[in-house]
């Protein structure tokens, strides 16, 4: 019998309409004159066929008293005791065999694809022996293998699940040297890629933290922003070479600048650089105390000067006296010279002497010396109550060598042409080509003073706006590798 699909009637209409039925093309013998049985509201309406139109229409011998839709039914396609059903069965089956037969034969002999129907009428394209052989051939087998040749894959997400002895990957040459990449279980490793011989032996290894950051390439020209500002004491409890932001300065420490610590396992030590002074410091650290050690200056042209005589000194703000200008230095910029008199000049926009001792007894003048290391004149000087400098020079004879080696400087030339000398103590200008140094203190809001308060503010913003920056970095970052692996979990 055939009961596939359903079945949909109309009252008092010998049409029938199928649904997912194949009466045109079964093979189980669906033929006119059979008998066929239709329930409808839990009562059978036997009826019989009077010829078959298509899959899913035939036409009744009998009208039928109601109207079904979608109802069950059942096509006797044998009768008992019919020989004519009988033979009609044999025929069906024996197509059907036959069929079968010939889709077995091009399947085990043939290439491509071999069309046929199913038994329910289906119609399918079934994949030959030798067609399934090569798709087959050469494919990777899921439990492992090799793979000879490129391998390109199309996805955004390629997962390698390890195991407790090997998390990773090996690359390995055809000589047996490999490169592991491995998954670390430590808090502060991710990657460990490392090298290792034909027997398996450890060569070098390459470490790639859990932390968030962005590795430089050969030719690159910086190395990054060293991290947010830290006080002095803390640079050695942080046990490790690094770059470093010091804070203003406290407790006698290093001041606000930028700087580079190098360690070894007891010792360290390293430099800084205060971009306001531009004073370049050297200091050490020791492990075992966690605290700073000395801080020494490096003597350069930002912070020293040559006298009149080639001498070297520590330079703060200087002013360099001429016979009739003056010549300044980043830090004593806006200085103001006036020559009143003969010998006599006043040097504006100051606040007096440096105070800092470092120049000796008066902490100020330099003065100008011959060959034989004599002062050529002797000054005087008064600070008047605004901090401006009033400055009196006069001609230093050394009367007490002998003539030969005394300081004789030619005041004029007379009408005769005979020089005309200064007498000793006498008021001189400055020599020539000589000039007397003078080590100043600037007001606060002097040019420089504004200029490096403006810079250090300046460079204050932009290390915390970097430090905010590289923070949020980091927090995006964390939330993007936090979502592919919830992506990758979900997949």
């Amino acid at each position: 019998m055939y009961n596939i699909g359903t079945v949909t009637t109309t009252v008092n209409s010998n049409k029938v309409t199928g649904t997912n039925t194949k009466w045109k093309e079964n093979l189980n013998g669906v033929q006119p004159q059979q008998v066929i049985q239709i329930i409808v509201n839990d009562t059978v309406h036997n009826n019989s066929i009077a010829s078959i139109e298509s899959n899913t229409a035939m036409t009744l011998n009998f009208p039928f008293p109601v109207a079904a839709k979608d109802a069950k039914y059942v096509i006797l396609t044998t009768m008992v005791d019919s020989v004519g059903a009988a033979a009609n069965y044999m025929v069906a089956l024996n197509n059907s065999n036959m069929q079968a037969r010939d889709v077995a034969n091009i399947w085990m002999t043939q290439t491509g694809t071999v069309p046929m129907t199913a038994p329910d009428g289906t119609k399918v394209n079934l994949r030959t022996a030798k067609e399934m052989d090569r798709l087959l051939d050469g494919k990777f087998d899921k439990a492992g293998g090799d793979i000879n040749g490129r391998v390109t894959v199309n996805s955004s997400t390629i997962r390698i699940i390890g195991t407790d002895d090997w998390p990773g990957l090996s690359i390995r040459k055809k000589n047996g040297e490999e490169v592991r990449i491995e998954a670390s279980n430590t808090t502060e490793t991710l990657l460990d890629i490392s090298y290792r011989d034909t027997e398996n032996k450890r060569l070098n290894t390459f470490i790639i933290p859990r932390k968030s950051g962005t590795a430089m390439t050969v030719g690159q020209y910086g190395v990054g922003v060293a991290p947010s500002a830290i006080g002095t004491q803390d640079i050695p409890k942080d046990w490790s070479t690094r770059f470093i932001v010091t804070h203003d300065e406290e407790d006698g420490g290093l001041p606000w600048g930028v700087g580079i610590n190098l360690t070894d396992p007891k010792y360290g030590g390293g430099l800084h650089y205060n971009p306001s002074s531009k004073i370049l410091r050297t200091y050490t650290t020791t492990k075992s105390t966690g605290e700073l050690g000395s801080i020494n200056t490096v003597y350069s042209t930002a912070n020293t000067t040559k006298d009149s005589n080639g001498n070297l000194k520590a330079a703060s703000p200087v002013v360099k006296l001429f016979t009739d200008d003056i010549e300044l230095n980043d830090e004593s910029e806006g200085v103001e010279m006036e020559h009143i008199g003969t010998g006599h000049y006043l040097i504006k926009g100051v606040v007096g002497f440096n105070a800092d001792g470092a120049w000796g007894i008066n902490n100020g003048f330099v003065i100008p010396q011959d060959h034989n290391g004599k002062n050529m004149v002797l000054i005087d000087y008064d600070v008047k109550p605004d901090g401006d400098i009033e400055v009196f020079v006069f001609h230093q004879q050394n009367a007490d060598l002998p003539e030969r080696f005394q300081n004789k400087r030619i005041k004029y030339i007379d009408k005769d042409g005979n020089p005309v000398y200064y007498e000793n103590y006498e008021p001189c200008d400055v020599p020539e080509s000589r000039w007397i140094d003078m080590r100043v203190e600037m007001p606060v809001n002097s040019i420089y003073n504004l200029k490096q308060a403006e810079a250090e503010r300046l460079a204050k913003e932009a290390a915390e706006k970097q430090a905010e920056e590289e923070a949020k970095r980091a927090a995006e970052e964390a939330e993007r590798v936090e979502s592919e692996v919830a992506q990758t979990d979900e997949q």
